[in-house]
C-alpha cells in the first residue's frame, strides 16, 4: 500500500524566531509542526514535531519573514527533519490501527449489570 505524506500547513505550524540574529531580523529558529501520512484506504497517522532551523548561511537570499510562504518551511523541514523517522512512525500508527494490539471492551459486568429505582 502507498502511503502519502503531507506537512499541514494550517494553524498547527507553528514558527519561532530570534527578533535579531545577526544582521538579519525575524529569523525562523524553530518550526513547530504535524505531518500527516494516508494510507489508500484513508487510515491516518500524525507525527507532531519540533525542529531547530539551521542559522542562515547565505544572508543575500535570506527571505524577511514577512514575506515566507508555507512552501518555503515546507522545503526547509524537508532538508532539515528527519522525515525517514517521521514516516517509520506514522506508518506504524496506521498499522495499529488497521491491526490493533489492544482493544478496549466493556467490563463483564457491564452487560448484566441493572439499576432499578424505586418511586415512593
Amino acid at each position: 500500500m502507498a502511503n502519502t505524506f503531507t506537512f499541514l500547513t494550517d494553524e498547527t505550524m507553528q514558527l519561532e524566531i530570534a527578533p535579531v540574529l545577526g544582521d538579519l531580523q525575524n529569523v525562523v529558529t524553530r518550526v513547530r509542526y504535524n505531518y500527516v501520512g494516508v494510507n489508500e484506504d484513508g487510515i491516518d497517522g500524525t507525527f507532531a514535531g519540533v525542529t531547530p532551523m539551521p542559522i542562515p548561511e547565505d544572508t543575500e537570499n535570506f527571505v524577511p519573514f514577512a514575506d515566507l510562504q508555507p512552501e518555503n518551511v515546507v522545503a526547509w523541514l524537508e532538508s532539515t527533519a528527519d522525515v525517514t523517522h517521521m514516516q517509520e512512525r506514522i506508518v506504524k500508527q496506521i498499522e495499529s490501527k488497521i491491526n490493533p494490539k489492544y482493544e478496549p471492551v466493556p467490563s463483564p459486568w457491564a452487560e448484566t449489570t441493572t439499576t432499578t429505582t424505586t418511586q415512593i
